[in-house]
């Protein structure tokens, strides 16, 4: 994977600059382009997307109810245009403008699930440490930040091991509705619960015995250097970022 190989320091500063300008564009026209301009950069770079689907997945319900909430809710529009009524429902009024503003929060959230599983999957947590050393972060703080996003897929394939152990005592994981898929995951998060406060525990009593606190000052595997590589990825993402300011607040493109 090419990302891998990219410093991490470039890959914060594509991560934040993926957060602004989603955030500076408000037409979710706008910000599928930018969804669409990411997702091309990733497959470019041969990131492996297997694991997306599955961040998504529980997302989907969340999408369409943020969709079907601001259709009806969302008023204050600068456009005349985006007052039209698209169909009422008991006595409410959903509007077209209500409608792209719940697509845009829907692009934005795909836009952040893409871009964080992109980082993730690409920064190995040695680098994370090594940034956080070089801005003075607390030790402690560091490894706590590092510690949780490396624990985010063996909680994962807890879950499922979990799932598959309570599907052959009997158990129905899930069930028809909203209501009823909480309640069937009541069997699975005991378990995970009580089996993370072992994995913490556990994680505690390893981390003393190999001397954690001793000392205040962490030491590296290996320095961050930039490449010519970086720095090329980081003036595109520079140039990029400067783009979408342009267009949104030079041309005002890209608002409702």
């Amino acid at each position: 994977m090419i990302l891998e190989r990219v410093d991490v320091r470039v890959k914060i500063l594509a991560f934040f600059a993926v957060m602004v300008a989603m955030f500076v564009f408000t037409d979710p026209l706008a910000n599928t382009v930018l969804l669409a301009l990411l997702l091309a950069a990733l497959v470019a770079a041969r990131t492996p997307l297997r694991g997306l689907w599955a961040m998504l997945q529980p997302l989907l319900i969340v999408l369409v109810l943020i969709v079907a909430v601001t259709m009806f809710t969302s008023t204050q529009f600068t456009q005349p245009e985006l007052h039209a009524e698209l169909f009422s429902l008991w006595g409410l009024s959903a509007t077209l403008g209500g409608l792209l503003v719940g697509l845009n929060f829907v692009a934005r959230i795909l836009l952040m699930v893409l871009a964080t599983y992109a980082f993730t999957i690409s920064t190995p947590i040695d680098d994370l440490l090594e940034v956080l050393s070089r801005v003075h972060a607390p030790y402690w703080l560091s490894i706590l930040v590092t510690t949780s996003i490396s624990f985010i897929p063996t909680m994962g394939r807890k879950k499922d091991l979990i799932v598959e152990a309570q599907r052959a005592r009997g158990a129905r994981v899930k069930d028809s509705g909203p209501v009823g898929q909480i309640v069937s995951f009541v069997p699975i998060m005991v378990p995970l619960i009580t089996n993370s406060i072992l994995m913490a525990d556990n994680l505690a009593v390893a981390m003393t015995n190999r001397g954690y606190g001793a000392t205040n000052a962490m030491t590296a595997m290996r320095d961050l250097r930039f490449r010519p590589a970086d720095i090329a990825v980081m003036t595109v993402v520079l140039i990029v970022l400067g783009g979408v300011i342009w267009l949104r607040y030079g041309w005002e493109m890209g608002a409702l």
